[in-house]
């Protein structure tokens, strides 16, 4: 059975039964990172898969990194971007991103688009605080961000603006 054939659809049983299928066999996991290229459903099914996979065995990413950042700063697929960032928060340290300048502007520019899911501004915010977290010189000027971002309608936003500005001015 092939590994697309096994991302029938997006139910959390899917995606965990294909996690599985990759810790039976991980030499499948660069064939489930090529299946994130593909045409949404399937990227998006396939970039679960492998956030899935990276949380259980976090160290298996460190190949991938620079194919996980190219594709991040490419993608045009929500759920792509949304697994992509949640493994680089969770299980990747921020000195080991590839081109972390180019992720952080991205990040920005998510965080500060009205086209952008809330999901993805979320996790834009996780990962901008793990950013100034490691580079103290990015605090003064994500504190100008987060105070100064229109985000009143949105409770998941506001509440991780405040969390971050707590944990930047402490």
């Amino acid at each position: 059975m092939s590994l697309e054939s096994l991302l029938y659809d997006s139910s959390r049983m899917v995606i965990e039964i294909a996690a599985n299928s990759i810790e039976e066999h991980p030499e499948q996991l660069n064939a489930m990172f090529e299946l994130c290229f593909k045409p949404y459903p399937i990227s998006m099914r396939a970039a679960r898969v492998v956030k899935l996979y990276c949380v259980k065995h976090p160290d298996t990413i460190l190949p991938f990194l620079k194919i996980l950042t190219d594709e991040l700063l490419k993608t045009k697929v929500d759920g792509v971007k949304r697994s992509f960032l949640k493994i680089m928060i969770e299980v990747v340290d921020v000195k080991n991103i590839h081109n972390a300048g180019l992720v952080l502007n991205k990040c920005l520019d998510w965080l500060l688009s009205d086209k952008e899911t809330i999901a993805v501004r979320a996790y834009s915010i996780d990962l901008l605080i793990k950013f100034a977290k490691e580079e103290p010189d990015l605090k003064n000027e994500l504190i100008l961000v987060f105070e100064s971002i229109p985000i009143e309608e949105y409770p998941s936003l506001k509440v991780r603006c405040k969390k971050g500005l707590k944990l930047m001015r402490n």
